[in-house]
């Protein structure tokens, strides 16, 4: 007797076991489609973190190079005509009127080929800096000084250009970081209410 006791006590204890653990809950689509996009916001805000770190470092050595390579130019500006200067090498500095032929560099970055014609009269191309095929806008019969010259304004062109394209990547990380970290916390506070 004690034996058959002893079994349907097994027998009720396992049934009662088994009753609790289907009674568990048991996640809802709901809270799992929930999770994982918890997870994914998650992993997108660690790989924005990571560009951000990535594109501060490209900022910063773009920034350097700029600054490098300005060093080698003369910043001149007409504040009376102008309302943005150009970086000229040291020797096109001052008064054009030597020149047939000279590169400066807008402020803004803007690579500009100048000619000047007999009559004194001023033109201009400008280089188109994400193409990299300026040799061919260059005008016929220039020496080799002016063809380096032209090299040299391209290369510092470029670097302003770079360093442009960089912060504005680095906003871009920054900006997606922002936007991360602001959902995440939006859900903190929604799943703590």
């Amino acid at each position: 007797m004690k034996e058959s006791v002893y079994t349907v006590f097994a027998i009720l204890v396992i049934s009662c076991s088994l009753a609790i653990t289907s009674c568990q809950h048991q996640p809802s689509a709901l809270e799992r489609r929930k999770a994982e996009i918890k997870e994914r916001d998650s992993i997108e805000l660690s790989n924005a973190r990571e560009s951000l770190r990535v594109a501060d470092s490209i900022a910063t050595f773009k920034a350097f190079e700029v600054e490098d390579l300005k060093k080698l130019f003369v910043f001149e500006k007409q504040e009376k005509y102008q309302t943005m200067g150009y970086y000229v090498l040291p020797a096109y500095q001052g008064s054009k009127e030597r020149f047939s032929f000279f590169p400066e560099v807008e402020e803004g970055g803007k690579l500009l080929l100048v000619s000047i014609d007999k009559r004194r009269k001023y033109s201009f191309v400008e280089v188109d800096l994400s193409t990299g095929d300026y040799m061919k806008l260059l005008p016929e019969g220039l020496t080799e000084a002016q063809r380096r010259d032209v090299e040299q304004c391209h290369r510092f062109a470029q670097a302003i250009y770079d360093l442009a394209t960089a912060q504005k990547q680095q906003e871009k990380m920054r900006m997606k970081v922002r936007f991360y970290e602001e959902k995440s916390s939006r859900k903190h506070k929604s799943s703590s209410i």
